[in-house]
Formats: C-alpha cells, structure tokens, sequence
C-alpha cells in the first residue's frame, strides 16, 4: 500500500520532497531506484526531515514503531495511520497532542481505483483532515467517516476486494466445469465483473434495480439467484463481514 500512494503523489509531488523508509533495506534501496525519490537512512531522520509522517505498517508493529520515536515526534507533524485496527486514541497515548488521521485504503489504490475511509483523531485539525484527503484523493475515492464505524469500513471495502476476487475465481471456475476453455471463462468472467460495476456505478440504478433488470421471469439469471436464495448466499456474506469487522475490533489495543 505504502508503494501504490507514492506512485499515486508522484503524479502531484515533486519527488525532492518525497521521503521514504523501509524496515528491509533491500526494500527501501529498490523503491528509492524504482520511483528515483530519496530514501532516509532510518526513522529519525524521517522524523527530522518530513511534516506528514505516514505509518504504513502492520497493526502489531505500531507500537514498537512509535514507542522508540514518541520523544521526536512533535505538534508540527501530522501522523497518517493506515494500520488495520488501531485507533487514533492509542497513537494519541503514544504520541500526547500530535494530530492524527486514520485512514482506511484498500488495494485498487495500486491502479488508482481505490476508496480510503479517513477519520480524524482527537487533536486533528480540518487543516490536517484536508491535507490526508488530499493524499489519498491520488489513488482514488475518499470519504470521510466517524471512527467508530472504521470496523465495518475495514470489512466492507478494505477486505472487499478479496471477496470479489474470491468470486471471480468461483465463477470462471465454474464456467470451466460447464466445459468452457479457462482463457474463455476468465476473461468472460472478469469483464462482467468489470461491466456490472460500471453499469452500477453510472446508471443511477441500485443493485437491487439492476438484479431485477437481468432477472427475466422463468430464465436462466432466475434459476441462478434462486440457488443463491436457497443455499443463503446474503446470510453467508453478511456473516463473512461481521467476522471481518470482529477481527478489526480484535486486533485494536486498548490506550
């Protein structure tokens, strides 16, 4: 993720004020060749050298990460954490009245067809919310949401994209089983997956609309969704995003 937002900056920052750092050296040595933007010797020196600090990380490394830079970090920076699960409130225990924005992407953002959840922390400023949206506006969509309903964003869209690829797979698998060549069935599959979300997203229509547009009485798309009905596709997704939702809660540390 933190690769697909510098790709998406590039397009309206100046790469001499892009400044990046890694854990694997490795890493951080390919992205500064790559993308020809400055790669910082550690964290300090981001610290020293940088405004806007974002923290794209494992939820399980935040701690660790701040802890050993709270005594560097200041009110003049702004913290973007995009750290699956962990609250403004517990960067604000590790960080006392620096602004803090959390923000939730997902993985789209690699092609610039993402959609980032922001919310502000306690000592967030409208400044600070404008200058994250702007940020992640270069790999998409944004919205702003309260942060209590950041669980649900994380299993809606953060997770989202894997259950549609999840259904792809399903669906050009199975046309392979009705006795289509795979090459056929993924590529009928992925461009009705492709059309129908940008059907829905220009038509005006709701998703309901539309299923009943496709849906002639007694055809095949009724025979489809008649399974979908009775195996309980909506309970099962409904039950799949709870338990993503439940697992966000979970990996968020108490202040």
């Amino acid at each position: 993720m933190g690769e697909a937002l510098l790709k998406g900056l590039l397009g309206s920052v100046k790469k001499q004020n892009i400044l990046i750092t890694d854990k694997q050296p490795a890493r951080a040595r390919y992205i500064k060749r790559r993308y020809e933007v400055k790669a910082a010797h550690n964290n300090l020196e981001i610290i020293r050298k940088s405004d806007i600090i974002i923290l794209s990380v494992k939820p399980q490394e935040i701690s660790g990460l701040l802890s050993g830079l709270s005594e560097r970090i200041n009110k003049g920076h702004l913290i973007i954490s995009i750290a699956a699960g962990i609250k403004t409130a517990y960067i604000d225990g590790l960080l006392n009245g620096v602004p803090v924005v959390r923000v939730m992407p997902n993985m789209p953002a690699l092609i610039g067809e993402g959609i980032s959840a922001v919310s502000k922390g306690r000592y967030a400023k409208s400044g600070d919310m404008k200058r994250a949206k702007a940020i992640f506006k270069s790999v998409g969509d944004v919205v702003e949401v309260r942060e209590k309903d950041m669980d649900a964003v994380t299993a809606v869209s953060g997770s989202g994209p894997a259950y549609f690829f999840y259904i792809i797979d399903a669906l050009l698998k199975a046309g392979v089983k009705q006795g289509l060549k795979k090459d056929v069935s993924t590529k009928l599959a992925l461009k009705t997956a492709l059309g129908a979300a940008r059907l829905i997203s220009s038509s005006g229509l709701s998703a309901e609309e539309l299923v009943k547009k496709v849906a002639s009485k007694g055809g095949t798309t009724e025979a489809a969704l008649a399974v979908f009905e009775r195996r309980g596709l909506k309970n099962i997704i409904n039950e799949a995003v709870r338990a993503a939702a439940d697992r966000s809660r979970q990996l968020s540390p108490r202040p």
